[in-house]
């Protein structure tokens, strides 16, 4: 399926020459406008999914065209083309929140090239939030395989961004091209369970028992990030020390990430993995 583009230019022209550019790049022209006054009224009609912008305009010029668009829809991603690029014009660009700026006469090649390169971002994200839940399922079985030498249930819960710790949490922050987070949550006997299987004696005590959780998390969150990275060497995702909360009614907040739930059903009881990833901002071009 074709990309679709909105071109935003006051000069019939230059529209006609930055939409021949996008055909021939095998983009999609969905909509045109030539000011602020059909500007948001033609982006709710044709819904692209970039929209290229000039900066010099009567009225509004690119840059409150661009503010209005963002304050529209956050999401929406816009390329400026235009004559004028300096330093001052692509720092402005860049604090608005512009995701790409291209400098006319357009060359068909750079137009596609910037367009990929602002949309590639949601392109890798969307394949992580594709294989995210899957691969940390299989890296939560191998990992309790491996450790128990027993074998368990892993199914897909529903997802969520709040619940209430069963007694031993770990939290795990993943570092990479995107952030997330990994929560492992089980209640203390299931945790004093693990750690007699593992390690085929009681656990001295309970700080014992705290560490073993907590390293037990940080092998189920590694495995899963090397699978993720096998997949797609762009990720680049690495796990960052474990925090751990023991024994205590501990509220499990993510408020700006939504998380993929995991039950675990083993021998040494019930355990919950819920991780979740955000996308974060579009690099400039």
């Amino acid at each position: 399926m074709s990309i679709r583009v909105m071109v935003v230019d006051d000069s019939s022209f230059s529209r006609a020459v930055i939409a021949e550019a996008l055909v021939e790049g095998g983009f999609e022209v969905v909509g045109e406008a030539e000011s602020i006054d059909s500007l948001i009224q033609v982006y709710d009609e044709c819904k692209p999914q970039v929209v290229t912008m000039d900066i010099a305009m009567p009225g509004a010029d690119g840059f409150e065209c661009s503010k209005a668009l963002i304050l529209h829809d956050p999401k929406v991603k816009i390329v400026l083309v235009s004559s004028m690029k300096d330093e001052e014009t692509e720092q402005e660009a860049k604090r608005i929140g512009i995701a790409g700026y291209v400098q006319k006469p357009v060359e068909a090649e750079d137009l596609v090239k910037i367009i990929n390169s602002v949309l590639a971002p949601d392109i890798v994200y969307n394949s992580l939030e594709e294989w995210a839940i899957g691969v940390f399922q299989e890296a939560m079985e191998q990992s309790i395989t491996r450790m128990t030498k027993t074998t368990a249930v892993v199914k897909v819960g529903q997802s969520l961004n709040h619940a209430v710790s069963q007694g031993v949490t770990v939290v795990i922050g993943i570092i990479g091209k995107y952030s997330g987070n990994m929560i492992v949550d089980l209640s203390v006997e299931a945790s004093e369970n693990l750690s007699k299987i593992v390690l085929r004696r009681d656990a001295k005590n309970s700080e014992e028992v705290v560490a073993l959780v907590a390293e037990f998390a940080n092998v189920v969150g590694g495995v899963a990030c090397s699978m993720l990275n096998k997949k797609e060497k762009a990720f680049g995702l690495r796990v960052a020390p474990p925090s751990v909360f023991y024994g205590k009614e501990t509220q499990i907040v993510s408020p700006n990430i939504q998380c993929r739930v995991l039950e675990v059903e083993a021998d040494f009881g019930q355990m919950t993995l819920s991780v979740g990833f955000k996308k974060g901002s579009v690099l400039w071009m």
